[in-house]
């Protein structure tokens, strides 16, 4: 049975001899739930949302027409696979691409370029995240992002019966133990974060395991996609 937050908390304190750091201690649990949401792609830490394209959309960015964009992201966004950002027509999926914001500012902005759009780009530092597309969409499309979430902190672990997300409790437990003997000047503390992090690396050899389905080579879509999305702009633009 998997430990709660309160007593991964409890052991963690006993282990590195502090018991007066119960307070510490849950900050620093939350601390390492959070680094690990950030840093690794588990689908534990999977969300989805859905929305609409909205043909009169509008905003600061004036270079860009009307149904681009700005949509508004989950605040807990953090990022999205290859392949995890669809719309959809009569049932049909179709993919969209990841591109900079760079990239997106270098499109080509006309009237009449409004079709199916093939890129997406976000901008993280808006709050919260906004999502833009190109090119424009000709219609009100479902849109569907799943995507990996910033996990929400668990409030006072110390005392909380909730189960943490992540599902290594041993790694929890040890990881924790270290970053509070580094809190105490414990010389235990470096042996314990190499405990801590070959655990973590067995766990990661065998996450989200695959072995049952095939793996292909993927190529570039921006480059080896569908034909239409890399045509030039030749009755618009006269190139």
């Amino acid at each position: 049975m998997a430990l709660t937050s309160s007593q991964i908390v409890t052991l963690a304190v006993q282990a590195a001899k502090c018991p007066g750091f119960l307070g510490q201690a849950g900050q620093l649990l939350n601390t390492i739930l959070q680094e690990l949401a950030q840093t690794y792609d588990f689908d534990a830490a999977h969300g989805i949302y859905q929305f609409n394209f909205n043909l009169s959309l509008t905003g600061t960015n004036s270079n860009l027409l009307p149904g681009s964009g700005p949509y508004p992201l989950p605040s807990d966004y953090l990022r999205a696979d290859p392949g995890d950002v669809f719309w959809t027509l009569l049932g049909v999926p179709y993919q969209l691409t990841n591109i900079s914001l760079q990239q997106l500012d270098m499109t080509v902005q006309q009237a009449g370029v409004q079709t199916y759009p093939y890129w997406y780009a976000t901008d993280l530092s808006a709050s919260p995240p906004t999502l833009y597309v190109y090119p424009p969409p000709s219609g009100a499309y479902p849109v569907t992002v799943r995507y990996r979430r910033q996990m929400p902190d668990i409030s006072t672990p110390e005392t909380s019966s909730t189960v943490p997300w992540f599902p290594n409790t041993q790694y929890l437990r040890t990881r924790l133990t270290a970053e509070l003997m580094r809190l105490t000047d414990d010389d235990r503390a470096d042996g314990m974060i190499r405990e801590a992090e070959e655990i973590l690396r067995r766990y990661l050899t065998m996450k989200d395991d695959q072995e049952d389905r095939s793996v292909s080579v993927r190529l570039d879509p921006q480059r080896f996609g569908k034909g239409f999305n890399r045509l030039k702009q030749t009755k618009i633009v006269g190139w």
